[in-house]
C-alpha cells in the first residue's frame, strides 16, 4: 500500500517537472521573439532618424542658400526694393519672383550660347509683333521667304540683284532671262555626231567604235563645255536617232551543212526579246558592258545608243556636275528637224544614224511657278518660237574606221 502511494507521488513529481520545463521553454521562446521584434523596431526607428537627419541637413543647406540670397539683397538695397515692389512684399511671392529671375537667366545663357543676343531677340520679337498687327501670318511669311530664296537661286550668276515678283513674272512670260534684254533667245547649237561624220556604232548595236569612244573622251566634252559656258546652261540631252530600215524579227543564222538535207530542221525566225527595262538603269548607274543591251526596235536602239554615249560622257571631269538625259528619236526625225512621215521608207541613210547633243537650262522649280501664278497677267502670252537652225557638225575622229555595212 505504501509502495503504491510512493509510486503515484513520483509520477506526479515527474509530470510537474516536465510541465515546468515546458513552460520555461515557452517563456524563453516568447522572450526571443520579443527581442527580435524590438530589434526590428529599433532598426526602423534608426532609419527614420537618419532620414530625418538628411532632410534636416538639406533644409539647412537651403536655409544657408536663402540666407546668402538675403545677405546679397541686403547689400543691394535697390535690387531688394525692386523685388519687394514687384512681389508686393509677400515672402512667398518674393521667392517665386526670384525663381523666375533664375530661370530667365538660364534661358538667356542658352540663347547666348546659340549666338543670339538680347538685342537681336528684342528686334525679332518687335518684328513679329508688327507682322501680327498687320494681319500677316508668320508661316506664310516664312513660305514667301523660301520662294524668294528659290527665285534667287534660279537667277543666273550675272544678275546683280533679285528682281521684283512682277519682273520675274514678265520675264518668264516672255521666255527670256533677265540678262538677255530685248535681243530675244540665244539658243545653244545642236551638236551632231553621225555615221556620215565618222562616228560609228556596230550594226544593230549600241557598242561604240574605238575612234567614236576616243572622241567622246577627248574633243566632244571640250566642245560641249564651251557651249555650256557660253550659253549658261546645265542640262545635256543626248538623243539617239536611226534611219528607217525595219528593225525587229530577223532570221536565224544558217546552220552548218549536213549530209542529209532532208533531215535538217527548217529555218525559223528568231524573236529577240528586249532587255532594256532591266539593264538601262544598271548601266547608267554602275556602268558595264553596253553590248549586253538588246533592243528590238528603232526606238529602243536609239535609246540604247544615247545611253552608251551618256555613259562615256559622264566620265569627263568637266561634265560630271551637269545633268545628262538620254533620249530616243527613233526613226521619226529627219536631219532638218522635220518628222519622217513619208509613205516610202528612206532606207539606208548614214546621216540619219546619228547622235544629237542638245543643251538647255533646267526646268524652273515649282516654287518659282507659284510666284508666277500670283503675278501672271490674265491674257496668255505666246511662247517664243525657237529659230530654226542647222546642226553643228563636229569634225570626225582622227582615225576613221572603214564604212560599216548598211544597217542601223
Amino acid at each position: 500500500m505504501m509502495d503504491g502511494t510512493i509510486n503515484r507521488q513520483g509520477s506526479s513529481y515527474r509530470q510537474g517537472l516536465v510541465l515546468g520545463l515546458t513552460m520555461a521553454e515557452i517563456m524563453l521562446l516568447l522572450i526571443f521573439c520579443l527581442l527580435i521584434a524590438m530589434a526590428t523596431f529599433l532598426k526602423f526607428e534608426q532609419n527614420k532618424l537618419e532620414d530625418a537627419k538628411k532632410e534636416l541637413e538639406q533644409q539647412q543647406v537651403q536655409n544657408r542658400q536663402n540666407q546668402a540670397i538675403v545677405d546679397a539683397l541686403r547689400q543691394s538695397p535697390a535690387l531688394f526694393e525692386r523685388i519687394s515692389s514687384a512681389a508686393g512684399g509677400d515672402a512667398s511671392e518674393i521667392d517665386e519672383f526670384w525663381r523666375d529671375l533664375v530661370a530667365s537667366k538660364a534661358a538667356m545663357a542658352e540663347l547666348k550660347k546659340e549666338g543670339t543676343s538680347l538685342k537681336e531677340l528684342r528686334e525679332k520679337a518687335a518684328g513679329m509683333i508688327i507682322l501680327q498687327a498687320n494681319g500677316i501670318d508668320l508661316e506664310k511669311a516664312l513660305r514667301d521667304a523660301e520662294l524668294a530664296a528659290a527665285v534667287k537661286r534660279a537667277m543666273p550668276p550675272s544678275a546683280k540683284s533679285t528682281p521684283a515678283p512682277q519682273e520675274v513674272a514678265d520675264l518668264i512670260a516672255k521666255g527670256t532671262s533677265p540678262d538677255t534684254g530685248s535681243s530675244g533667245h540665244q539658243w545653244p547649237p545642236i551638236i551632231t555626231l553621225s555615221e556620215a561624220g565618222g562616228f560609228y556604232f556596230k550594226t544593230g548595236s549600241a557598242e561604240l567604235s574605238p575612234a567614236f569612244r576616243t572622241a567622246l573622251l577627248t574633243t566632244t566634252p571640250e566642245d560641249i563645255y564651251k557651249y555650256i559656258q557660253k550659253y549658261d546652261v546645265e542640262v545635256i540631252e543626248v538623243v539617239g536617232h536611226t534611219d528607217e530600215q525595219a528593225f525587229g524579227v530577223r532570221p536565224m543564222m544558217p546552220m552548218a551543212p549536213v549530209a542529209d538535207a532532208s533531215s535538217a530542221p527548217p529555218l525559223l525566225p528568231a524573236y529577240r526579246q528586249s532587255n532594256l527595262d532591266r539593264w538601262l538603269p544598271i548601266i547608267l548607274r554602275d556602268g558595264g558592258d553596253i553590248s549586253r543591251l538588246t533592243p528590238v526596235d528603232n526606238a529602243g536602239l536609239g535609246l540604247a545608243r544615247a545611253v552608251s554615249v551618256v555613259s562615256v560622257l559622264r566620265q569627263s571631269p568637266k561634265l560630271a556636275n551637269f545633268k545628262m538625259i538620254p533620249l530616243s528619236g527613233a526613226q521619226l526625225v529627219n536631219t532638218d528637224e522635220t518628222l519622217a512621215l513619208g509613205k516610202t521608207p528612206g532606207g539606208d541613210v548614214a546621216e540619219r544614224r546619228r547622235i544629237e547633243i542638245r543643251l538647255r537650262k533646267s526646268v524652273p522649280h515649282e516654287s518659282v511657278a507659284s510666284i508666277v501664278q500670283q503675278t501672271m497677267p490674265a491674257a496668255p502670252v505666246p511662247h517664243p518660237v525657237r529659230p530654226k537652225q542647222g546642226p553643228i557638225r563636229i569634225a570626225p575622229p582622227a582615225r576613221q574606221l572603214p564604212s560599216a555595212p548598211a544597217g542601223h
